[in-house]
């Protein structure tokens, strides 16, 4: 199956209804909102005290330094799959909406549980995200991983096949890169991918009953 072009050709249809246009704005201020707010508790989380534990896993290999792999694959995938669903307006509420919940899971998970970062973590300092006003170097946003729960939710909310492949090896690539770089814990990753299911089912769920999502992303 294959990518389309551009195509913004359902947005005629989906602008004429003002409740349309409200939940889409609504999506978007959500993850707005979210993204903010994320942001100033993973930079005041650095401060709080947490613990560590020996991984069995990270334990049988020491680090590497894959931090443009990482990056590079993340924002190649958020920009493909922004490009692609820029063509679908009620498949983009759905992604807004879900990373919102996403980040909702994300910043109750590391306030419950508070963690040290791995012994022999190499810093994953993300070239976008730090040129933005803040100096803090992050380590304790682990439980669980943001990039991967991410690079999942985006290969849940594509429906074109070639895509969706991509994406899942972009997920396998993010995960991995970071267990290789001892950024995160095992256990980070892999509730990380549940996280990002439960946030897209949930709001799928949720939209669906409402009938704002009457049909699937084709493509």
């Amino acid at each position: 199956m294959k990518i389309k072009v551009l195509d913004l050709s359902e947005w005629k249809e989906f602008a004429r209804s003002k409740k349309n246009i409200s939940i889409f704005v609504i999506s978007f201020l959500s993850t707005t909102i979210m993204l903010h707010f994320t942001a100033n508790f993973i930079c005041n989380i650095e401060s709080r005290p947490g613990f560590g534990f020996d991984d069995p896993i990270l334990s049988r290999f020491e680090p590497i330094n894959l931090t443009w792999l990482i990056f590079i694959t993340l924002y190649s995938s958020i920009f493909a799959t922004f490009f692609y669903l820029l063509q679908f307006p009620r498949q983009l509420s759905l992604a807004f909406f879900a990373y919102a919940l996403l980040l909702v899971f994300r910043i109750s998970a590391m306030y419950l549980l508070p963690l040290e970062p791995p012994e022999k973590i190499i810093l994953l300092k993300d070239p976008i995200i730090e040129n933005f006003g803040t100096e803090v170097t992050l380590t304790k946003d682990l439980f669980f991983s943001g990039h991967t729960s991410l690079m999942f939710l985006l290969f849940l909310l594509v429906n074109n096949r070639a895509l969706k492949i991509l994406l899942l090896l972009g997920t396998i690539i993010v995960g991995g890169g970071i267990l290789l770089q001892h950024v995160h814990y095992t256990i980070d990753v892999f509730i990380a991918i549940f996280a990002a299911y439960s946030a897209y089912g949930i709001v799928n769920f949720i939209l669906t009953k409402s009938k704002f999502l009457t049909k699937n992303v084709s493509g």
